[in-house]
């Protein structure tokens, strides 16, 4: 049995959809796709990822990027 395509989209994104979360144009998330950066799955011919595994893996990429951040040296941030 396959589910209509609004329950579909109610647990899955569209490509460009997950890419704008982590900031990538419309080419760029069908490339990240295309790599196997963001998880896929095809139905009927559309590209759609899994919104658990997608949410997923942005948090811990998120979290990843806020603690190897550098902390702005005082002279850089002193401009006055």
């Amino acid at each position: 049995m396959r589910l209509s395509r609004k329950l579909w989209q109610l647990d899955h994104y569209r490509v460009p959809a997950a890419g704008r979360k982590v900031r990538l144009s419309r080419s760029g998330s069908y490339r990240a796709a295309e790599s196997g950066l963001i998880p896929t799955v095809e139905d009927d011919g559309y590209l759609w990822v899994p919104k658990k595994l997608w949410d997923q893996r942005v948090k811990k990429l998120l979290r990843g990027s806020k603690s190897r951040r550098k902390p702005a040296r005082a002279e850089e941030t002193a401009d006055t």
